[in-house]
This record gives structure tokens, sequence and C-alpha cells, in this order.
């Protein structure tokens, strides 16, 4: 989990990271596998094995024009193993994927302050859509849900 806690304060999020890890493991490796890991490990130099450092996680979604595509929804490496070239390595791995599964395209979203990561993306030919199409990205909590969902109304009443 240190690992999410990581990107967690990399984002200036802190206060944002809920999951468990045992939510993690059912929704990553159960029965209705949500999501997809590529993991990036160091060797630890006290040979007590290997070391987490990164992650890059995805998952499937569907365009209504263009059908499957792959949205990546983080993908975090460790301040003391940056510049070293591994989120490349795990990015082209996530591209591969992408293709070898007939994705239409590989989306996702950048924070607007990540210089870092947007000078490296804008270097693979990727498209800004809010630059271009205007695109804006919302979010509903799960409070707001919650709330709308007992607001429910039918047809009948809409009518």
């Amino acid at each position: 989990m240190a690992i999410y806690k990581g990107l967690a304060d990399y984002e200036n999020m802190s206060d944002q990271c809920k999951i468990t890890g045992e939510q993690l493991r059912k929704d990553g490796f159960g029965v209705n596998k949500l999501f997809h890991c590529i993991v990036c490990e160091a060797l630890d130099n006290k040979n007590e094995g290997a070391k987490l450092v990164g992650f890059c996680l995805s998952f499937f979604a569907y365009s209504t024009w263009e059908g499957k595509f792959l949205h990546m929804e983080d993908l975090y490496i460790h301040k003391d193993h940056r510049r070293k070239g591994l989120g490349t390595k795990m990015f082209h791995h996530l591209n591969k994927f992408a293709v070898e599964n007939d994705c239409c395209r590989l989306q996702f979203a950048v924070l607007n302050w990540n210089k870092p990561a947007i000078d490296f993306y804008n270097t693979l030919g990727v498209i800004n859509l809010t630059e271009k199409e205007g695109w804006n990205v919302y979010r509903m909590t799960s409070s707001v849900m919650q709330q709308l969902a007992g607001q429910l109304v039918t047809v009948d009443d809409a009518i």
C-alpha cells in the first residue's frame, strides 16, 4: 500500500487514498478482475529481494464510436527511481498490451501541473483532448451518487 500512498502524496491528494489492500486484491485478482497492473521492481542492495518501485494500473473501457479501448488510470514511479527509463518501459509495455488486445486507443488523464509527464507524453505523439476537442472530465462522488439514487425517477414520473 505504500506505493499507492506515494502516488497520492505526489499528486497532492493524500487525503483521497482510501483503498485497502483487501479491496485491491478482490478487484484485481478476484473472480471479476476489474483492472490490470504492470509492476516495476528493483533489487534491494541489501539482498532482501525485490522492492516494488512503480506500477501502471489500467482497465478496458468502451467507446460508442470506436469500440474497446484501454484506459490508463495511473503510472507511478517512486521518487528514488525516476529518471531511469522505468516509466517509459512500463508505458511501452502498456501500449503493447493495448495493441495485442485489439484496442482502438489508449486513453489517460494527466494533472495540468505535472509538466514532466506532459512533456513525456507529448514526445509520443499523443493528443491533448482538452485542447483539441474541449473535453472536460467530471467525477461524481459516492455520496452524490447515493443522493441521486434516492431521487430515482421512473419514465412515467418524468412524462
